[in-house]
């Protein structure tokens, strides 16, 4: 097509979005697309289309993953749909990773122990399959009169296996041709996590005018974490303590969304371990990054079975990109940085 002709059809798009769209507004956040079409299905973790109505209704499969450096280079992390990153004793975070049961992950891990809110978490999934070996006190307790569809590698080890690359306890791995076979065996038809749950998602990633952009938290002196913005990629590599993250197999840690959610977080009383108590429920202040833009909002939770939900700062609920999301979870006053 020459050149010319070219131009006056760019021409004539242009003016037939301005008619029916308006002009776009040249904001930090801009997506838009002349040929968006509907899209009739998608699964409620990420956003993504998927071919069929079946594929709208997950099966959750939420793994506790050591974040020791000790644990490093963990497995899986990358393929995850959703991770939780969050403060437990002793300075250290741990993941809390989402996955769709049908999803092909050889390996995942280290696998560690239980606390009282990733169960609050597990249960905004339909009461997903909670993997994790062992936990504290307070988790243990909870989770038969909560019926939180429990996978504990003590009484379901044959389902998980020890590594020799890791010392323990930091080499304990499950893969999702075993989680598959256990729920095969324990089958629970009440787990599943249907749309009306999901967040909501724009139709397409989309565009972008925004400027790169890089988020950075530091939990310690020790343990610094950056989400660096690749405008190109239209994701977030992480990092931390200046080294790009990796798992085993090399695959680097990217993400579409990332969430800040401060909350009030404390030391348990009387615990010799230091262990967190953390408040899920409730409200309080959010930071969403996507597309390079920065959304400063709110966040919601009614109840441990409810989803928590986002907002803007005009109480709108936010419109995720399509494709997986991290949340760290902070305690209120933690500094970030967020740069443009």
């Amino acid at each position: 097509m020459p050149a010319a002709a070219a131009l006056v059809v760019i021409l004539i798009i242009s003016i037939w979005y301005i008619i029916f769209n308006g002009f776009p507004s040249f904001t930090k956040d801009i997506s838009f697309n002349f040929f968006s079409h509907k899209v009739e299905y998608t699964n409620p973790l990420d956003g993504e289309v998927v071919e069929s109505r079946e594929g709208t209704e997950v099966q959750v499969v939420g793994i506790m993953i050591d974040n020791h450096p000790d644990a490093w280079p963990q497995s899986g992390v990358s393929a995850a749909k959703i991770v939780y990153e969050v403060l437990v004793e002793g300075g250290l975070t741990r993941y809390f990773a989402i996955y769709d049961s049908k999803q092909v992950v050889p390996e995942v891990g280290p696998v560690r122990s239980a606390r009282t809110y990733f169960l609050d978490w597990i249960q905004e999934y339909g009461n997903g399959l909670y993997v994790h070996s062992g936990g504290s006190p307070a988790a243990l307790a909870a989770i038969k009169p909560r019926k939180v569809f429990d996978a504990n590698e003590f009484f379901w080890g044959e389902y998980f296996w020890r590594a020799t690359d890791h010392f323990a306890p930091h080499n304990l791995y499950i893969s999702s041709e075993n989680w598959q076979k256990m729920l095969e065996v324990r089958g629970n038809t009440t787990s599943i996590f249907a749309s009306d749950k999901a967040w909501k998602y724009s139709q397409s990633v989309g565009v972008t005018l925004a400027s790169s952009s890089q988020l950075k938290i530091n939990f310690n002196l020790y343990y610094k974490v950056a989400w660096n913005y690749d405008k190109d990629k239209l994701q977030y590599l992480r990092s931390i303590n200046r080294d790009v993250e990796k798992d085993k197999d090399g695959s680097e840690i990217w993400a579409r969304n990332i969430v800040v959610q401060f909350t009030d977080v404390a030391d348990i009383t009387n615990d010799d371990k230091g262990r967190q108590e953390i408040k899920t429920t409730g409200s309080g202040d959010a930071i969403i990054l996507k597309k390079g833009s920065v959304v400063y909002g709110t966040w919601k939770k009614n109840n441990i079975k409810d989803r928590t939900r986002f907002y803007d700062s005009n109480n709108q609920e936010v419109l995720f990109v399509p494709g997986n999301t991290w949340i760290e979870v902070l305690p209120k006053g933690l500094d970030v940085e967020i740069t443009d």
